[in-house]
């Protein structure tokens, strides 16, 4: 019974306990974690399980991550740091790349990245590191990309860069360098590309660069001064690249120049150079230069660009001492105001391919300084801003080209003032792409042969010319370019009847692209076009600078289309059943759209990916215009700057939208997107939206590389924001553009919250009713426990309260004298009887005739109690059941299946069994009349077997046994 009593309490106990530890509140210190955001925990982001993103922060340190012991790339650039532990990336065993840019870490320990053996990339940049320690890099032995651009280290020393055996790239780019000891690099025997650019080095120490056999690409442009000595790039034999500035001159010497030792030069840029006179030493022993870019400030009457010189001829100029030439294929040419005019020797050129000219010069006189060019050129770029000199193109403006000039591929002007005059271009038979782009002002009509002689163009692209193209006759122009496949006549002032023009250009048979944007027609019917370009696929023709309207039936247009431009315009659609086989992108932004015929009526794009309605000015809402266009394959929407207020229902037939833009609306709610299962872009910027749902915020939950747009809203900063809060600080894989603390994402209400950030808002939102709620259903639950328990265990706790108050009341009343009927008038004390006798009242017959016959009725009765002869009446009956028992010399038990199926008789075992414990002595003696089943033998029977006596009726001599026992005075 003490034990069952015992797994009661334990069980109560465990059940509080319990209780206590899931609803009542405990305060936990902050974990490092916590400590890490000081604007709340706003955690970083998951990728693919494998990439952590933790930018834009606002960390002060490195947090604990899960799963870092798996991770290959950590970003936790764009932060808050200022130093970085020597435990900080020990977890991070397997990661590949790392960025830590963007912070304001002064320094780093030699142990930092000391665990990080499997790294590939390290990002530094943009911090504000002064020196490297020694062997800080030591453990990096796997590292290839190393970059510490725009920090403020000033000295590269020996062991600066040990363990980067392995190092291919490093950029030191625009820190304050002004020495570099000679070792420094030394260990570098890997990399290929270095970059100095924008530092102070004055002058390189004499061999750099001695151990970088491997390097090919180096900057060094934009120092303090100019840092080459003549030793500066010795050993960089398989350099293929070279930025350089210069501010001063070079040594005289006609074999001793920085540049004479790299041979395999294929690259070289060459900036701020202003005396051309002495750079042109530096070409010398450049026999593989192939790509040169020049930026001239200085006097630079011509350059020669000349490998090797005839040194027994020191009577000849530098022109004719030349023995070899550099091979250029690519030069451009740049010269910088103040410069003077300045030219390359055009006439040592003889393998270029590619020239790019930006002069100070009028076009004519860059036109005419080619005449003395004889290479195989195949692309001319002439850019010439600085000149307001009208240039007239004519057929004689390029007549004294070489032969190169019918082989041109490409040909680029560039100009302020530019007219024309007859055919100009009619020597340029093999041309293929002809850009005009940007003159302020151009003869105001191109004559009909302007084009004349481009047999091979495929590309026409005559940008903000400001031209206007007679209207009559214009198939004149266009008629004989079979082969053109592009033509760009934007930003112009075209204007006239605009079918006419569409008619030529139908004859095009060979075009794919047409822009006529940003022209000045009025009207265009497609309902009246009688032709088109069969090849064409892109058409552009929005922005007219007046307003154009714009009829069509979008299946006579868009049948051959892929993608159709209509952008500002006034549009009119003739609705009819028609279907748009090809069309792939619609656009009819800022436009203002009617409709003709019956809205029932639909048009089908089955293809279409791209729908631009935004800006839209029409009587009929956006809603009632996409139940025009039927398109199930539809991917990107923009809908952005509509005064919408609401989301209708329309867009759920395109179940396969991935981008929506609702940005610059009027919306409050955007419960409806929730059904929208693959969209992955979501820009709702710019609204009046109070709250967001969890229905919205979960479908940005299971995806990666989602993005969702909320900045500038009105949100209303009650509990209602929670949702949102918890989502911003919470979820891990969705971007969100826009980097936290921010002033995007404010409270509107209520006043109190007005113009805070909502990841600074404290809201206390516990659901107080489910908390009461949940209080009262453990209460209820420990109460039923509690209750089923007394109820399993009632006889056990009422015979304990009983042995509790019954202790208690002997010590009040002296029951020995109180009760002398009990006991013999002698002074030993026995009991008044020899055996208390327990039994089911159905056994009572065997109790009378075997029982009582051979035990109270023999030669030496003894004196039995029984409970219904013997309890007195009127008196509580536990206290006289245990006070019987007590006052008895032995208890027999009579067992049978009854008895234990019996509560009280149970009760009665119960109370005997605890005198045996309480005594340590064996008073029990078990009769067992009947085979007790297994299922109703209970722990207390087992254990009463094991450990009083047990006597089979009949058998077992049970009477011989009893008599037999000590007489009632031993």
């Amino acid at each position: 019974m003490a034990s069952n009593m015992m797994q009661c309490i334990c069980s109560i106990v465990l059940f509080c306990w319990m209780f206590y530890a899931c609803f009542l509140p405990t305060y936990q210190q902050p974990t490092q974690a916590q400590s890490c955001y000081p604007q709340g925990n706003i955690v970083c982001k998951t990728w693919n399980h494998t990439n952590i993103d933790c930018k834009s922060r606002n960390l002060v340190c490195i947090p604990p991550l899960h799963h870092a012991s798996s991770m290959l790339l950590l970003d936790i650039s764009q932060n808050k740091l200022t130093v970085v532990s020597n435990v900080a990336f020990h977890e991070f065993q397997k990661l590949q790349h790392l960025a830590i840019s963007s912070n304001s870490i002064s320094s780093l320990d030699g142990g930092t990245f000391a665990g990080l053996h499997d790294l590939l990339t390290l990002d530094l940049s943009i911090n504000l590191i002064s020196n490297i320690q020694i062997d800080l890099f030591g453990n990096l032995h796997k590292l290839q990309e190393l970059d510490l651009s725009d920090n403020r280290i000033s000295a590269l020393l020996d062991g600066s860069f040990n363990g980067l055996e392995q190092l291919l790239t490093l950029n030191l780019v625009n820190n304050m360098i002004y020495f570099i000891s000679d070792n420094a690099l030394s260990s570098l025997i890997k990399l290929s590309q270095l970059a100095l650019n924008r530092n102070f080095l004055h002058p390189l120490p004499a061999f750099p660069f001695k151990n970088l056999a491997s390097l090919q690409m180096l900057q060094l442009s934009w120092q303090n001064e100019s840092c080459l000595s003549m030793t500066s790039l010795a050993g960089l034999e398989n350099l293929t690249s070279l930025t350089i500035s210069f501010h001063d001159q070079v040594n005289n010497n006609k074999t001793g120049t920085p540049l004479a030792n790299l041979t395999a030069l294929h690259e070289l840029k060459m900036f701020d150079v202003y005396d051309c006179d002495t750079i042109e030493k530096l070409f010398f022993g450049l026999q593989n230069l192939h790509h040169l870019v020049i930026s001239v400030t200085g006097p630079c009457p011509e350059i020669m660009f000349c490998s090797m010189y005839d040194e027994n001829a020191n009577n000849l100029n530098a022109r004719h001492r030349c023995k070899k030439l550099v091979p250029l294929i690519h030069l451009e040419f740049w010269q910088i105001p103040p410069s003077t005019t300045s030219l390359p020797a055009f006439e040592t050129l003889f393998n270029l391919t590619s020239l790019l000219l930006s002069l100070n010069v009028d076009m004519l006189t860059a036109i005419e300084a080619l005449n003395t060019l004889d290479s195989p050129l195949q692309n001319l770029t002439l850019i010439m801003p600085n000149t307001h000199q009208v240039c007239i193109l004519n057929s004689a403006t390029f007549a004294s080209w070489g032969n190169w000039k019918a082989s041109l591929k490409v040909l680029v002007l560039s100009t302020h003032e530019l007219g024309f005059e007859g055919a100009p271009f009619e020597w340029f038979h093999g041309l293929e792409v002809l850009e005009i782009i940007y003159p302020t002002h151009l003869i105001d009509t191109l004559p009909m042969n302007a084009f004349e002689g481009l047999v091979s163009l495929n590309t026409l692209a005559m940008v903000d010319v400001n031209t206007n193209m007679p209207s009559s006759g214009a198939i004149n122009i266009f008629s004989s370019y079979n082969s053109l496949s592009m033509l760009d006549l934007s930003y112009n002032q075209l204007n006239g009847d605009f079918e006419s023009f569409w008619d030529q250009l139908c004859n095009i048979s060979s075009l794919e692209y047409i822009d006529l944007s940003n022209n000045e027609f009025a009207s265009i019917f497609t309902m009246h076009w009688s032709c088109s370009p069969p090849n064409l696929k892109i058409l552009k023709i929005g922005y007219q600078q007046k307003v154009m309207t714009f009829s069509t039936d979008i299946c006579q247009v868009a049948t051959w289309l892929e993608s159709f431009d209509v952008r500002a315009s006034e549009v009119f659609i003739f609705t009819m059943n028609s279907t748009c086989h090809h069309l792939v992108t619609l656009i009819f932004s800022h436009c203002k759209i009617g409709i003709f015929g019956s809205l029932g009526v639909e048009t089908h794009l089955p293809i279409l990916e791209d729908l631009h309605l935004n800006w839209i000015s029409s009587i009929y809402d956006i809603f009632t215009l996409l139940n025009f266009f039927k398109a199930p394959q539809l991917q990107r929407l923009y809908l952005n700057n509509n005064e919408l207020t609401e989301i209708e229902n329309t867009l759920n037939f395109f179940s396969k939208l991935r981008f929506l833009d609702l940005s610059n609306n009027k919306l409050t709610s955007v419960s409806n997107l929730q059904y929208f299962s693959n969209i992955r872009t979501l820009k709702l910027q710019n609204n009046d939206i109070k709250i967001v749902s969890k229905a919205i915020l979960s479908k940005f939950h299971h995806h990666y590389a989602s993005t969702l747009d909320l900045r500038n809203n009105k949100f209303q900063c009650d509990c209602n924001v929670e949702a949102l809060q918890k989502w911003i600080y919470a979820d891990n894989m969705v971007n969100l553009p826009v980097e936290f603390p921010t002033s995007d994402y404010l409270c509107f209400s209520p006043d109190s919250e007005k113009d805070f950030s909502i990841t600074d808002v404290n809201l206390d939102c516990e659901s107080h009713i489910w908390k009461y709620i949940s209080v009262s259903i453990a209460s209820a639950m420990v109460i039923l426990v509690a209750v089923l328990l007394m109820v399993r265990y009632r006889w056990h706790i009422k015979y304990t309260l009983f042995l509790l108050f019954n202790r208690t009341r002997r010590q009040q009343y002296n029951l020995v004298e109180h009760d002398d009927d009990l006991i013999d008038d002698n002074e030993n004390g026995i009991p008044r009887y020899d055996a208390y006798v327990p039994y089911h009242i159905e056994d009572e017959d065997w109790v009378d005739g075997e029982l009582l016959a051979n035990i109270e009725e023999g030669d030496e009765p003894f004196r039995l109690c029984l409970r219904r002869r013997d309890i007195r009446a009127g008196r509580p009956i536990f206290s006289e059941l245990s006070l019987h028992i007590q006052r008895s010399r032995k208890i027999l038990v009579i067992l049978s299946p009854r008895f234990v199926e019996d509560n009280w008789c149970y009760f009665e075992l119960n109370m005997a069994y605890h005198r045996v414990l309480e005594e340590g002595r064996n008073v029990m003696i078990l009769i067992l009349l009947e085979e007790i089943p297994d299922n109703k033998m209970t722990l207390l029977l087992r254990q009463l077997f094991c450990r009083v006596q047990l006597l089979k009726w009949p058998g077992d001599g049970w009477a011989v046994y009893i008599l037999e026992t000590p007489s009632r005075g031993a």
